[in-house]
């Protein structure tokens, strides 16, 4: 492992670590009847209900990538990474689009916005379509990464696509596993890191950052502090490696 990837690694090490020690309280939904106008505090608590569940998320699937690279099973960390990657990809998404509704003060289009972001399914949508106004289809993974081009204008689409490569059965994900020693043999080997941790901690990092921005804009005092302190600790890692 390379000092780049090294240290790619040690800062998800950080994350999910801290990440796993966080406690969230009951959310009570504000006493509001489905059919009445949404108000600020129901899309208050619909982000909070976001914000948290997203929260677990990445923290389980992050303690699955530290796992996964501890035991030397890097074909199947890269799966996960993928699914990471894609969550940083989707606060920021979120976070954009909810914070112009919200800036409007636009709380109904703020609430629409929401709906299908908790409770789209493509799947349930697909197969069960009488339930479709219950499970919306959410957004399409690509238009969530488009957007998030507008921060990694750089790497964003690439960094995905090639991510994407090894949840597939194609060239990149079998050439994991061996090599031409000759042009007549192949050879069976261990499968290297490269091309991925710090892609994935960058899409993560700049998840965290939106999701600073979406728990200040649901008025989240407690839990925003120890974000800030998981972010000033990346800062400071960052700051004693370089």
């Amino acid at each position: 492992m390379t000092d780049q990837h090294g240290e790619s690694f040690d800062t998800l090490k950080i994350i999910a670590a801290q990440l796993e020690q966080i406690s969230f309280l009951e959310l009570k939904r504000p006493a509001i009847p489905a059919n009445a106008p949404p108000t600020p505090e129901l899309v208050t608590w619909g982000s909070k209900v976001y914000c948290f569940a997203w929260m677990r998320h990445l923290s389980t699937l992050l303690s699955g990538v530290v796992c996964l690279m501890e035991s030397k099973n890097v074909p199947t960390a890269r799966v996960v990474a993928r699914a990471v990657y894609e969550l940083g990809a989707h606060i920021y998404y979120v976070k954009k689009h909810l914070w112009q509704h919200v800036q409007r003060g636009d709380w109904l289009a703020a609430w629409n916005f929401l709906t299908p972001v908790a409770t789209g399914s493509r799947y349930i949508n697909e197969q069960i379509p009488e339930e479709s106004e219950l499970f919306p289809l959410p957004a399409h993974i690509r238009k969530i990464v488009n957007c998030f081009s507008e921060v990694m204008p750089t790497s964003a689409q690439e960094d995905y696509s090639y991510l994407s490569e090894f949840s597939h059965p194609n060239t990149m994900a079998f050439l994991q596993h061996y090599e031409w020693s000759d042009p007549y043999t192949v050879k069976f080997v261990g499968s290297e890191v490269h091309g991925f941790l710090g892609a994935t901690t960058a899409a993560v990092i700049n998840g965290l950052l939106a999701l600073d921005e979406l728990l200040r804009l649901a008025n989240e005092g407690q839990i925003r502090c120890l974000l800030v302190e998981l972010l000033k600790k990346i800062a400071v890692q960052y700051r004693d490696t370089n």
